[in-house]
């Protein structure tokens, strides 16, 4: 209906209906373009982790990494930013949203990092070590698992998680397959993820990297 969901603010704007953008609004990176170099790699164009948001929250989100705060520097009712709470390892600014989308966010944040891992060298992030795996640090894994767990996928995820591959042709394992983070990043690293039975056509080659 025209409706631009915002998971920045509670603001609510719409569309004009002719393909313009929305008075007020800016197109938000979720997983900081900073972090990774910007506009070389194509993460800067990523639906994954692009999201319409209130330009004066974005400004306030800056580029800080999620966490818990007490919304002492903003909180506009939707997202917070204050010193981090969560953890002693990185007690700087960061932004914390709704309880409601820290499940959203958490996965946008694993599949960057899996997508792009071979831009790992370009990392620069109180979250993020410059490595391919596991790329978060110890207090950034407790906090995106927990967030994960708590909020798990919802309907809002799964309708865009196919708009978005009907644009882009690929998808988030982490909407399809939301049990997969356990088996990298969580209690079940140790253990083989059997995928679910094929229902469909799937493509077997070619391989990765080639």
């Amino acid at each position: 209906d025209g409706y631009v969901w915002d998971m920045y603010s509670l603001n609510k704007r719409y569309f004009s209906g002719n393909g313009g953008s929305v008075s007020g609004m800016n197109i938000e990176h979720s997983v900081a373009k900073s972090w990774w170099g910007g506009t070389t790699n194509n993460a800067y164009k990523d639906l994954y982790h692009l999201n319409p948001s209130d330009a004066t929250a974005n400004s306030a989100r800056s580029n800080y990494p999620l966490g818990i705060n007490n919304g002492s520097k903003f909180d506009n009712g939707s997202i917070k930013v204050g010193n981090n709470t969560y953890s002693t390892e990185y007690s700087g600014l960061c932004f914390e949203p709704l309880d409601e989308y820290k499940g959203d966010f958490a996965r946008s944040y694993f599949y960057v990092a899996t997508v792009y891992e071979e831009f790992s060298t370009l990392w620069q992030s109180p979250m993020m070590n410059n490595n391919t795996y596991p790329v978060w640090k110890p207090w950034a894994i407790d906090l995106l698992l927990k967030w994960h767990r708590e909020d798990p996928v919802s309907d809002l995820e799964r309708t865009r998680v196919e708009e978005v591959y009907n644009i882009q042709g690929n998808r988030n394992p982490f909407i399809d397959y939301p049990d997969l983070v356990e088996y990298i990043w969580g209690n079940k690293t140790n253990e083989n993820y059997t995928f679910p039975a094929e229902t469909e056509p799937f493509l077997v080659t070619p391989n990765r990297w080639t």
